[in-house]
């Protein structure tokens, strides 16, 4: 039997959970009136250990994986909760995917690396900045905007989309400090896949996915050494967790504290 720390609510770590967040009704409900806000998961949670892992097992590339620092739970707002789950309740009546053995929707976890201009998840930084700049608290506190496609640069090989990955070591390459920081910060999103299209060949004029399909899975191989996964409904991504870790290839501040 699992220790109530490692199932429990992350907030009050006395209650169990009753949901799909890690928290309790009480403390559920106080995040709900306070979001959008972060909360960092205690390390010996199973909710931080699943999200390490993750980031652990699909770092490819041979600089070696960081160490993770800290793992934030992203609250998102009522009203942003609501449109997303209208959107994959859509996406899974048109396709079916739990009859054909998948999530809801074909729901996915995947990778996001952007700008950060402030320490947000930094030891002991959980407020969003107001600077317009600031990608990352701009995401978390109202998600994702395809209207901000190109903002910082001109190519999408798939298109204007909104592009994540299940290879944490290459969204490394798109997190960005313009900040002072010992830790780099990367998003944990939520993404409704549904029935994705799947190719080798770049087509920078999608503005939406081919007729039939919700997505675009770029596949590793003619142009791609790692996957990129592209969505172009804001609706159809949230971002879940933000995950810290050590600046690849540095070694570590003897001042950054292991979890």
């Amino acid at each position: 039997m699992h220790r109530l720390g490692e199932n429990g609510c992350i907030l009050c770590r006395r209650a169990p959970t009753g949901g799909s967040l890690p928290f309790c009704r009480p403390c559920y409900l106080e995040a709900i009136d306070e979001a959008p806000m972060i909360a960092e998961i205690p390390g010996d949670h199973n909710r931080y250990k699943s999200v390490r892992d993750q980031f652990r097992q699909k770092w490819l590339h041979n600089e070696g994986c960081p160490e993770v620092r800290a793992i934030y739970k992203i609250v998102n707002t009522d009203f942003g909760i609501a449109k997303y789950k209208q959107y994959l309740e859509k996406v899974e009546a048109k396709g079916n995917f739990v009859l054909r053995g998948e999530f809801r929707g074909n729901e996915r976890r995947r990778w996001h690396g952007t700008t950060r201009t402030c320490n947000i998840g930094d030891k002991g930084v959980t407020r969003f900045c107001s600077d317009p700049f600031c990608s990352l608290c701009c995401i978390m506190k109202t998600s994702f905007d395809l209207s901000f496609f190109s903002w910082r640069t001109n190519f999408g090989r798939f298109g204007a989309g909104i592009y994540t990955s299940s290879t944490s070591s290459k969204s490394d390459s798109y997190s960005q400090n313009d900040c002072t920081s010992n830790w780099k910060a990367m998003l944990l999103n939520n993404v409704v896949v549904g029935e994705g299209y799947k190719t080798l060949v770049d087509d920078t004029s999608l503005t939406e996915p081919p007729a039939g399909y919700d997505s675009v899975i770029g596949e590793v191989g003619r142009r791609l050494n790692y996957d990129e996964l592209v969505v172009y409904d804001n609706d159809a991504i949230r971002p879940s967790y933000l995950v810290m870790y050590d600046i690849p290839g540095r070694t570590p501040s003897s001042s950054s504290p292991d979890m």
